[in-house]
C-alpha cells in the first residue's frame, strides 16, 4: 500500500526490540482485531477517531461500513495478486466482525480504540527506554500538533453536523405539525376554543422561531469551524507542495497524498452535506415564513459562504501528483526536450465515487506566459484530454495521467530567442521557465467550477547537450523559490547559502546512488568556491569557469556524477571512493600511512569527469605521494577501475613491474576492499587466456623527481591464435607482451589537480 505523509505508529512498532515485540504479539493474540487488517489498513485505522466513535452510534456505524468497504477493496486486490493466505485472513475477519458487531458497532469501535491506546503505550515505553539509555530526555511526538488538530476538528464538525441534522429534522416535524394545526384553525369558525388554539399556535411559532435561530447559530458556528479546518488543510497542502519540490531535486522525503486525500475528502463530504441541509432549509422557509424569520434573513449568506469554502477547498484539492518527466534519455524531471515524449499525472484529492469517469482534465502549455520579448512559444501534442479515473494500480485517488505528450516549438516570425527589448534580461534557453496547466470542469450537486492546477516551472531544451544545464536551473529554482508561477525567476536569480547548496549537492548523489556526500567531501567542495563566504551566486555555480579551469563547477560535479553512475557505482556505494579530497588533504592523509597505502579521488582537471588513485611510497626516509593521470569514461568503458587497481604495475628500478597499491586508506588490504568485484571479471578474462600469449597488466613508468606518474601508454597485440571474435574494446587497451614489460611513457606536465 502507498504510505502516509508521516510514519505510522504501526511502522514504528515493527522496529522495536524483541521484548516489546512480544508485548505487541500478546496484544493481537486474541481474535478481537486481525493483525493482518491492522497492517494493511494501518494509516486509515490510525486516522479515525475511534474514541469518539465508541460513544456515537452514527459515527461508529459509518466507520464500520467504511472498514467493510476497505476490506472488500483489499480482497479484490489479493484476488488479482492470487494471494490466497491474505484472502483467507481478510475474508475471515470480515465474516467475524459482521457476525459480532453488525448490530453493535460501538463495541468494535471501543475495541479498536483501546487497542490503539495500548499500542501507543508500548511504543512510548520503548522510546523512553531507548532515550534513557542514550541519556536523553524523552520526547514522544507520534503526530504533529497540526495533524492532531485536523483529525480532532474533522471529528468535531462531523459531530456538530449530526447534531444539527437532528435539530433540522425536529424543526421540520414541528413545522409540519404547526402547518397542520394552522390549516385546521383557519377552517374553524370563531369561538372560545379557537382563541385557545390561536394561543397554542403562537406558542408553537415562538418555539419554531427559537429552533430556527438555534439552527442558524449552529450553521454559523459550523461554517466557522470548517473555515479553520480549511486553513489547516491549506498549510498541509503547502507543506506537501514544498516537499514535492525538494523530492524532485533528490531530497529523501515522502510525498504520499493518502492522508491528505482522506482529510480533504472528509471535509468536502461535510461541506456538500451542509449544502444539502441548506437547500432543505430553503425549501422549509418557502413553505413557512414570517416577519424576522432567521432562515429568510441568513440562509442566502450562509449558502454563499458554504459555496466559497467548497470552491476554495476543491480548487486546492486538484494537484499535479507526478511532475513532467521524460522516459528517455534520463529520469530527471522538469527538463523536457522538444519532440520527445514525457508523462505527467494529476490527482483530485476529493475521492467521491460519483466523480469517477465524470470529470475531464485538459492540458495547456504556457496558459499565462510572461510578457517578455524572445520568450519561446510551444504547442503541446498528444492526447490532451483525460477522464478522471480511479488509480488502476493502487485503487487510490482520482487521477488523470498523460503518458505520451510532446512539445513542439512554434515557428518564430521575427526576433526569436535573440530578439529582446531594451529592458529584457537575456536568458539562456536553460534559464527560460515554462509550465503546463490542467483544467477540469467540475459539476457536482449543482456546483459548477473550473478547477486548475499547474506544474512546477520546467525547462524546455532542443538538444540533449542542454540537459545538464537545464537540470541546474531546476535545482536552483526548487531550492530557493516556492512560488511556482514565478516564470521570470532567472531574470534576477537569488543567492544560495552554502547550507542550502551543500544539502542539494548531496541529494544529487544519494538519489542517483545509495550514498550521498559526507562532511569531509562537502568541506572540500565548499573550499572550491565559497571563499570564506557562506553564499554562492547563480553565476559562480554554473556560468563562470572555476579558477585555473575551462569549465564550471556544476559541469565538473555533474560529469563526476555521471561517471559514478555509469562506471563506479558499486565501489562508490561501498564507500571505497574518497572522491572529493584536495591534494593538500590527500598528502596529509597518506604521509602517515604504511607504504603502498592509496586512496581514490576525483580529478579536478577533467572536464568530462575523471578518477585517479594516489599512494604513498617511502624511499629510505623520504616520503613521496604518487598519482596516475585520471581515468575517464573512455578507459573505464573498456575495463572496470577495480581491474585496473588489481593489475596495475609500476616499473621498478630493476625494470620489473610491481603493483605499488597495497592498502586502501586507511589500512584495508586491497584485495579485501575490492576482492568481491574481481571474480566475475577474471572469469571473463580467463575465457580468452587460451588465445593470448601475454599477461593482463596496467603499467606506468616512474618519473624521477616528480610525484606524478605519466599518462598510461597502452599497447595491444594478439598472439598466434588471433581471432576476429576477440577484437573487443574491453580488452584491447590493457594487454602487453610478457617479454616486454617496459612500456614507453610520454612525459607529461604535473597535473593541475
Amino acid at each position: 500500500m502507498e504510505s502516509d505523509t508521516r510514519v505510522s505508529v504501526w511502522e514504528d512498532l515493527q522496529h522495536l526490540d524483541d521484548s516489546f515485540q512480544e508485548q505487541l504479539q500478546n496484544l493481537y493474540s486474541s481474535d478481537l482485531l486481525s493483525v493482518y487488517v491492522r497492517q494493511y489498513l494501518a494509516h486509515w485505522i490510525e486516522a479515525q477517531d475511534w474514541d469518539q466513535a465508541s460513544r456515537e452510534v452514527f459515527l461508529a456505524t459509518v466507520l464500520f461500513q467504511n472498514l467493510l468497504h476497505l476490506v472488500d477493496d483489499q480482497l479484490s486486490r489479493f484476488a488479482q495478486e492470487q494471494d490466497t493466505l491474505a484472502q483467507h485472513n481478510f475474508r475471515k475477519f470480515k465474516h467475524d466482525i459482521q457476525a459480532k458487531y453488525q448490530e453493535c458497532p460501538l463495541q468494535l469501535a471501543a475495541i479498536i480504540s483501546q487497542t490503539l491506546k495500548d499500542e501507543k503505550n508500548i511504543l512510548s515505553a520503548a522510546l523512553e527506554v531507548k532515550q534513557e539509555q542514550a541519556g536523553q530526555v524523552p520526547e514522544i511526538a507520534m503526530e504533529t500538533g497540526r495533524h492532531q488538530d485536523i483529525m480532532s476538528r474533522i471529528a468535531d464538525v462531523k459531530n456538530r453536523m449530526q447534531s444539527m441534522v437532528k435539530d433540522v429534522d425536529s424543526m421540520e416535524s414541528t413545522q409540519e405539525i404547526f402547518d397542520f394545526r394552522l390549516k385546521t384553525f383557519k377552517a374553524q369558525e370563531a369561538s372560545e376554543l379557537q382563541k385557545e388554539m390561536e394561543k397554542q399556535l403562537q406558542d408553537m411559532l415562538n418555539n419554531l422561531d427559537c429552533m430556527r435561530k438555534k439552527i442558524v447559530d449552529a450553521l454559523k458556528e459550523l461554517l466557522g469551524r470548517c473555515e479553520t479546518l480549511l486553513n489547516f488543510l491549506q498549510e498541509e497542502l503547502g507543506d506537501w507542495a514544498r516537499q514535492q519540490q525538494l523530492q524532485h531535486i533528490g531530497a529523501p522525503v515522502d510525498t504520499s497524498l493518502t492522508q491528505l486525500e482522506m482529510w480533504i475528502t472528509a471535509t468536502a463530504e461535510i461541506l456538500f452535506h451542509l449544502r444539502q441541509v441548506l437547500k432543505s432549509l430553503t425549501e422549509l422557509s418557502c413553505k413557512l415564513s414570517y416577519e424576522n424569520d432567521p432562515l429568510k434573513l441568513y440562509l442566502a449568506i450562509l449558502e454563499r459562504r458554504n459555496t466559497e469554502l467548497l470552491s476554495y477547498l476543491l480548487g486546492r484539492a486538484f494537484v499535479v501528483e507526478n511532475q513532467p518527466v521524460m522516459s528517455n534519455p534520463n529520469k530527471r524531471p522538469l527538463v523536457l526536450k522538444t519532440n520527445t515524449q514525457f508523462s505527467v499525472r494529476t490527482r483530485f484529492l476529493v475521492k467521491l465515487p460519483e466523480l469517477n469517469h465524470a470529470m475531464t482534465v485538459t492540458a495547456v502549455v504556457d496558459k499565462n506566459p510572461p510578457k517578455a520579448n524572445g520568450y519561446r512559444r510551444f504547442n503541446i501534442l498528444g492526447t490532451l484530454s483525460k477522464v478522471l479515473n480511479t488509480d488502476d494500480v493502487h485503487k487510490e485517488g482520482l487521477i488523470a495521467e498523460f503518458k505520451h505528450l510532446t512539445l513542439r516549438e512554434q515557428k518564430a516570425g521575427v526576433g526569436g530567442k535573440g530578439g529582446k527589448g531594451a529592458s529584457d534580461v537575456s536568458l539562456a534557453v536553460t534559464e527560460e521557465l515554462h509550465n503546463i496547466s490542467f483544467i477540469m470542469k467540475f459539476d457536482y450537486q449543482g456546483l459548477l467550477l473550473d478547477l486548475e492546477t499547474t506544474t512546477l516551472p520546467l525547462i524546455i531544451i532542443t538538444n540533449i547537450s542542454q540537459l545538464s544545464n537545464g537540470w541546474t536551473s531546476v535545482l536552483w529554482f526548487n531550492m530557493l523559490c516556492s512560488d511556482s508561477k514565478n516564470l521570470l525567476f532567472f531574470n534576477n536569480p537569488p543567492v544560495a547559502s552554502w547550507t542550502q547548496l551543500r544539502e542539494v549537492l548531496s541529494w544529487q548523489f544519494s538519489s542517483a546512488t545509495k550514498r550521498g556526500l559526507n562532511e569531509e567531501q562537502l568541506s572540500m567542495l565548499a573550499g572550491k568556491f565559497c571563499d570564506n563566504q557562506n553564499s554562492v551566486t547563480w553565476s559562480k555555480f554554473c556560468k563562470e569557469n572555476m579558477p585555473n579551469s575551462q569549465f564550471t563547477f556544476w559541469s565538473w560535479i555533474d560529469s563526476i556524477l555521471q561517471l559514478i553512475q555509469n562506471h563506479l557505482e558499486n565501489i562508490w556505494n561501498d564507500g571505497l571512493v574518497m572522491g572529493f579530497v584536495s591534494r593538500k588533504k590527500e598528502k596529509s592523509l597518506l604521509k602517515t600511512k604504511m607504504d603502498g597505502t592509496f586512496l581514490l579521488r576525483f580529478s579536478e582537471s577533467c572536464r568530462e569527469g575523471g578518477i585517479t588513485f594516489s599512494w604513498v611510497e617511502f624511499q629510505g626516509r623520504e616520503c613521496k605521494i604518487r598519482s596516475v593521470e585520471p581515468y575517464t569514461k573512455t578507459q573505464l568503458s573498456s575495463i572496470p577501475l577495480t581491474e585496473i587497481i588489481r593489475n596495475f604495475k609500476l616499473i621498478a628500478d630493476e625494470n620489473i613491474p610491481e603493483n605499488p597499491l597495497k592498502y586502501l586508506y586507511p589500512d584495508i588490504m586491497k584485495d579485501v576492499a575490492f576482492g568481491k568485484y574481481y571474480e566475475h571479471k577474471s572469469e571473463v578474462i580467463n575465457e580468452y587466456k587460451k588465445y593470448l600469449r601475454r599477461h593482463l597488466i596496467v603499467v606506468s613508468a616512474r618519473q624521477t623527481g616528480n610525484v606524478q606518474v605519466s599518462d598510461l601508454n597502452f599497447e595491444f597485440s594478439l598472439g598466434l591464435s588471433d581471432l576476429d571474435s576477440l577484437n573487443s574494446p574491453s580488452f584491447q587497451p590493457f594487454l602487453i607482451h610478457d617479454h616486454d614489460p617496459m612500456m614507453p611513457a610520454n612525459p607529461v606536465d604535473p597535473l593541475e589537480d
